[in-house]
């Protein structure tokens, strides 16, 4: 079956942390984000996208689950249909995390040329019909040390306790992407519109949903 290929960038509102389980960390960091193999930049992966959108598509949006299923396949608890969806999910690529500056919005988005270069690339071989300047914005500020910002050093980790009748029991620390880093992300369906009303919306992905993490905007290209 011939499918549509979709471009979509994904902007964190507020802090973002998709975690991690399968990694052993033996730094201050208890619970790390996930990275992609290749390149040990931050990603979200597949998996776990497509599993924010069904829940955002079953719990808020008015698509019919008869639709949804089309799309993500039946529950696999329901021995009666075990239809398999028909879209098609890639792993979300980090392209661009705020910097602290000095001015008025007190950062700037990084990026790397050859990160934006490496998904415009991959994006194409899948049939997109995009380009670099289409997923970049002027406002941008190239960073050659993109790489580095985006280390375990350099992002966010944020203390968490555990509290039993007002005593510590369990503190940990976890990372978190900032809000505003911006991820890219393709998908496939059977018809270009099948998703569109994403477009606009925000869509809680990750953990920490009733602390306020994880909520981004999506955006088609």
């Amino acid at each position: 079956m011939n499918k549509n290929i979709s471009v979509w960038l994904i902007i964190s509102q507020t802090n973002l942390h998709v975690g991690n389980e399968s990694v052993v960390n033996f730094s201050v960091i208890d619970k790390a984000i996930q990275r992609d193999a290749a390149t040990n930049l931050p990603c979200i992966n597949s998996s776990s996208l497509k599993g924010a959108i069904k829940e955002y598509l079953d719990q808020v949006s008015d698509m019919k689950d008869d639709a949804i299923i089309e799309l993500f396949g039946s529950v696999k608890k329901d021995k009666n249909n075990t239809q398999k969806g028909s879209a098609v999910f890639f792993d979300a690529n980090l392209i661009a995390i705020p910097v602290p500056t000095h001015n008025a919005k007190g950062y700037v988005l990084a990026y790397s040329e050859e990160v934006v270069k490496s998904f415009v690339e991959k994006a194409k071989t899948l049939g997109a019909d995009i380009d670099a300047n289409s997923i970049k914005s002027v406002e941008w500020q190239s960073a050659k040390d993109f790489k580095e910002i985006c280390s375990d050093d350099s992002l966010p980790i944020i203390a968490r306790n555990c509290l039993e009748n007002g005593e510590s029991v369990n503190l940990w620390y976890e990372q978190v992407l900032p809000s505003q880093s911006v991820l890219a992300t393709i998908i496939m369906t059977p018809n270009g519109d099948d998703l569109d009303l994403l477009n606009g919306k925000i869509v809680q992905i990750g953990a920490n949903a009733t602390i306020g993490y994880g909520y981004c905007t999506f955006c088609k290209l």
